[in-house]
């Protein structure tokens, strides 16, 4: 009788062993596509005062094992220019993306989300109040062809929420 249910436990640990790799390999090839450098732009609101600002952006991105690593400098003409980075690591366990943003006056957010195809959805928590709460949401989208969309949504004020960050990216 141990003999037998030591099998099963085998066969099911085997099957969940073979289901589980190319869900990783899958995550991999997802995480590969940030390699390199990429440029581009968009428009930023700052505050809950100010309207949109255009921005320029280049960055720099490793991804490498369950880690993707993004940073560089993101410059508004001479309004300003602002260091920015993406730090985010795959729990194969839990299906999860946690890390951290960087680029913010605000201070440094953490970021928890998921993947759905193309496009890590992620809940972005300030540090401190940013538009009147310290929740966002980010969207990361990398269509596996060179290009990457950044989009921060979050409510302005008192107002709805909609787009403070629009970044749309080219690996070059």
């Amino acid at each position: 009788m141990a003999n037998a249910t030591n099998r099963v436990l085998l066969a099911a640990l085997l099957v969940a062993g073979a289901s589980a790799m190319p869900a990783a390999a899958a995550e991999e090839n997802f995480i590969d596509r940030f390699d390199g450098a990429w440029g581009g732009g968009g428009v930023v609101i700052e505050d809950e005062e100010s309207g949109p600002t255009k921005v320029n952006c280049s960055l720099r991105g490793e991804g490498e094992g369950n880690e993707i690593k993004v940073s560089g400098r993101c410059r508004a003409y001479a309004i300003f220019s602002r260091k920015v980075a993406v730090n985010v690591r795959y729990q194969p366990g839990s299906g999860t993306y946690t890390g951290t943003y960087t680029g913010s006056p605000a201070g440094v957010a953490r970021l928890s989300g998921k993947r759905r195809g193309d496009t890590v959805s992620l809940t972005l928590t300030w540090p401190k109040e940013v538009m009147g709460d310290t929740r966002a949401s980010m969207s990361i989208t990398n269509d596996g062809n060179g290009r990457v969309r950044v989009l921060v949504n979050d409510k302005v004020g008192k107002g709805p929420v909609k787009p403070i960050t629009d970044l749309a990216l080219a690996n070059s």
